[in-house]
């Protein structure tokens, strides 16, 4: 026997609300211009058509499975079937809503759809489908389907279903009849997040690309519902919306460049071990206490070396290309290297002078200022200021290059201790 606590599971009304918002978006991909779709609104999902009608749609997601471990049917007398009636009942018959006369009820429904939608199955043995569906082919009259509620609410245990039953049994049979009619149910309505995916890549989004653009426009969609909520703003969101605001992510999604998605990141070693640090800090570039910088320059170094294995893990790169990137970025360096240690360089050739550490220091400084100011491109895709220096903090980290004219003999022996 459950538990108070597992019949009240905060997971199982958290995949409810998931699954509500992704069918959300997956009709929100779907929709045309002069189309308006909107959640917690007027439904659990409405749209608003550019003819002036509208569908209602509810959705009930369940996690039970029956012995083969599929998700149950949708079944005669199951509770989400009659209480979703029943609220469409209490929703065309609003009286809050100027609907408290029959011409009003007539008209409302004349002009929306009603849809139920669930990832129960589907199946043959529901007697109310059957109805239904007789109905709309004409084999059954009105009569016949309200005898059959007579029937099925006097047959009953449950009383919640019992009210459920009664408060459609009762309604007139016009009413009825046009509310059957623009009745529809979509079942087995499962794997959303692919189904998502597939309208995505129906964009001409590149097969690559299709993940990044989903979690582009999840997190972005997720945030704009967020701020409307607490902003008390209805979320509604019109075709011609949605494609000002979000056609870039999809535009992304079917060039050439490589997808750029910058997550938090957490470096969890000693941060001033890592050999790029101690190459800041022996020239004053970065003060030893001061750990939220080193954090901070840190992260630059994990995001692009957390972009590099992500494109080669998806083959969207070659390690040739890395190879390559890391050649051109240490030629790069070895220019401002040998720029800002001429001076001191010739003074050692003609004159045997040895530079101050003074000296060192400033021209090092003069090397991680200029090296800072490169803005580096990968494969046609322009990488912003904190990769382009995340790059050189890499490279400095192995380390393959360094700023003071002795790096060599002082960093290369040491562990990067990476925690790459």
């Amino acid at each position: 026997m459950k538990t108070f606590q597992d019949k009240t599971n905060a997971e199982d009304k958290s995949i409810g609300f998931d699954y509500q918002y992704y069918y959300f978006l997956y009709q929100l991909l779907g929709l045309e211009e002069g189309m308006k779709i909107g959640i917690e609104v007027k439904d659990d999902v409405h749209i608003d058509l550019n003819d002036g009608s509208q569908v209602l749609m509810q959705l009930k997601h369940s996690i039970q499975t029956n012995a083969s471990g599929e998700v149950v049917n949708l079944t005669e007398r199951d509770s989400d079937l009659w209480k979703t009636l029943s609220n469409w009942v209490n929703i065309i018959n609003d009286p809050l809503d100027g609907r408290s006369k029959s011409k009003e009820q007539l008209a409302f429904i004349e002009q929306t759809s009603f849809i139920l939608v669930s990832n129960k199955a589907s199946n043959t043995t529901n007697k109310f489908f059957k109805k239904i569906k007789d109905l709309k082919q004409k084999l059954i009259s009105i009569l016949e389907v309200k005898q059959y509620l007579e029937d099925l609410q006097s047959t009953t245990s449950d009383e919640d279903i019992k009210k459920y039953v009664e408060s459609l049994r009762k309604q007139p049979q016009k009413w009825l009849t046009m509310f059957f009619a623009k009745l529809e149910f979509e079942l087995d309505q499962d794997d959303l997040i692919i189904r998502i995916k597939s309208r995505i890549k129906g964009k001409q989004v590149k097969e690559s690309k299709i993940d990044d653009v989903f979690n582009s426009v999840d997190s972005n969609l997720r945030q704009r519902n967020y701020i409307n909520t607490k902003s008390k703003v209805k979320n509604v969101i019109s075709f011609e919306e949605f494609y000002h605001d979000f056609h870039l992510y999809f535009d992304k999604g079917r060039n050439d460049k490589l997808p750029i998605n910058k997550t938090p990141v957490h470096f969890d070693k000693p941060i001033e071990e890592q050999v790029f640090i101690k190459q800041l800090i022996d020239i004053l570039a970065l003060d030893k206490t001061a750990t939220a910088e080193m954090l901070r320059l840190a992260s630059y170094m994990l995001q692009i070396n957390n972009h590099l294995m992500d494109w080669l893990n998806r083959g969207l790169i070659v390690q040739e290309q890395i190879d390559e990137f890391n050649n051109d970025c240490i030629a790069r360096w070895r220019n401002c290297h040998d720029e800002v240690h001429r001076e001191i360089n010739l003074d050692l050739k003609m004159f045997g002078t040895a530079p101050s550490e003074k000296d060192i220091v400033l021209a090092a400084l003069k090397c991680v200022d200029a090296v800072r100011k490169n803005e580096l491109i990968f494969d046609e895709t322009a990488l912003d200021t904190e990769l382009s220096n995340g790059q050189f903090y890499l490279l400095s980290n192995e380390p393959l290059i360094g700023w003071r004219i002795d790096w060599g003999e002082k960093y290369k022996h040491d562990d990067p201790k990476k925690s790459l």
